[in-house]
């Protein structure tokens, strides 16, 4: 079953209001903002660029944005809001990105964990890294599938919950379908139902995800190319914790 949250015009109307928080964009905007510094604007990729409110953010503060996102209602709704004319808008995924060369591409999100198999992310790696100019770095993040968020990931016991959107009242629930261990991570897939009470439509998302650990991410990025690597594992900067941190954040530099 696709995802309809990337699809489906009523739900993808609703992306940013699930999705309001800005932690992560806000930690990205900074390193950006330091990459900038004595450089001046930058050349940005943002891969899986969604509804584009981070791609149009960063060309507001002056830098030459790319959005791609391989989903028409995303790059649809990118395209329409206030903003979208200092962006360049394209469909497709990294591989389809233009030569460039970029000083930084980002993927936020945890965009990256719908690469479900180490070829996919090897192939991502390469070709990001492929388009960033000597020292550019690609920045994204991925759930360290050592905390299992998964498991929190079912309200089926608890039934479905109420929410209020701009669309009026929300009947929401999600149920964790598989959780696979593989030798290079976690496969997880999971449904978020939704009904609109206003007149009881209903949508079902089928989503699958990539949990790999730092240590898988660190060989296929050093196969990549990428010379040197930053973790963390908050959106404060702390350090990665292998065991404990909930997100490992990268910023992934190629050879200066």
């Amino acid at each position: 079953m696709v995802d309809t949250h990337y699809s489906e015009p009523r739900l993808v109307a609703l992306y940013d209001e699930d999705n309001s928080g800005r932690w992560d964009t806000d930690f990205y905007a900074g390193l950006l903002g330091r990459l900038s510094e004595g450089h001046g604007p930058l050349r940005i990729a943002d891969v899986g660029c969604g509804t584009g409110s981070f791609g149009v953010r960063l060309a507001q503060a002056g830098h030459t944005v790319t959005g791609i996102d391989p989903a028409p209602g995303m790059l649809a709704a990118a395209r329409s809001r206030d903003g979208a004319e200092l962006v360049t808008w394209l469909d497709g995924t990294a591989a389809d990105l233009p030569e460039g060369p970029f000083d930084a591409v980002v993927m936020t999100g945890h965009a990256f964990q719908c690469l479900l198999t180490e070829a996919e992310i090897l192939s991502t790696l390469e070709a990001v890294s492929s388009r960033l100019t000597p020292g550019g770095t690609f920045f994204f993040e991925s759930r360290n599938p050592a905390v299992k968020a998964w498991l929190e990931w079912d309200s089926s016991s608890a039934g479905p919950e109420l929410q209020e959107s701009s669309a009026g009242t929300l009947e929401v629930e999600w149920e964790l379908i598989t959780a696979v261990e593989e030798p290079d991570g976690v496969l997880v897939t999971f449904e978020d139902r939704t009904r609109f009470l206003s007149d009881g439509e209903r949508f079902t998302s089928r989503s699958t995800l990539k949990f790999s650990s730092a240590d898988v991410l660190a060989r296929l990025l050093a196969k990549a190319g990428f010379s040197d690597v930053d973790w963390y594992g908050d959106w404060n900067g702390g350090a990665l914790e292998p065991a404990s941190s909930r997100e490992i954040i990268v910023a992934a530099r190629t050879p200066a």
